[in-house]
């Protein structure tokens, strides 16, 4: 399946992008059918997208670009069974992501003080710095926003201290910046 954001080719089973980070279509438990991270309800058949699948028999289509039903799809976590037994549990659709906002500031200022040329390969250098921050605690950035950075603790690999490496990319942010 190709990432719905950047056309990355996207393993089966994986909630999100491994090249760019967004979140990929969740399968219909009912009929397979491929829906926005975002439903609540399938539009095709019209069942809840997080209920669990009905024992009803049925065939998988043989084309490849075919949603496969959320059962024949390999998971990365392990089989976890809910407590009737029947259903297997996944939280790989659900969990808390912390998020770290970094701003340039002074950057307009500075950027009309100085060269275009060197205000880019500075500005550059100070992603790459803060990007290397992110990385050593665990984060993922994902976007560049003008003078900013969106780094994402927590997606697509979660820790139990999602929110204390954000807070420590974040001191050692400002520590490589000085």
């Amino acid at each position: 399946m190709d990432c719905s954001g950047c056309g990355f080719e996207v393993e089966g089973g994986y909630a999100f992008c491994p090249r760019c980070g967004r979140r990929q279509p969740v399968p219909c438990a009912s009929c397979g059918y491929p829906c926005a991270p975002d439903f609540e309800f399938c539009p095709k058949c019209g069942a809840s997208v997080g209920a669990p699948a009905k024992a009803v028999e049925r065939t998988v289509p043989t084309p490849s670009r075919t949603p496969v039903p959320p059962s024949r799809t390999p998971s990365l976590l392990p089989n976890i069974e809910s407590e009737d037994g029947l259903h297997p549990v996944s939280d790989a659709d659900r969990r808390t992501v912390t998020v770290l906002f970094a701003d340039l500031c002074g950057f307009t200022t500075l950027s009309e003080q100085l060269d275009p040329e060197v205000m880019q390969a500075l500005q550059n250098q100070l992603f790459k710095e803060l990007t290397a921050a992110v990385r050593n605690f665990g984060g993922f950035v994902d976007k560049f926003i003008g003078d900013a950075l969106l780094a994402l603790f927590g997606a697509p690999v979660a820790h139990e201290d999602d929110p204390e490496r954000a807070l420590r990319a974040a001191l050692d942010m400002i520590a490589r910046t000085a």
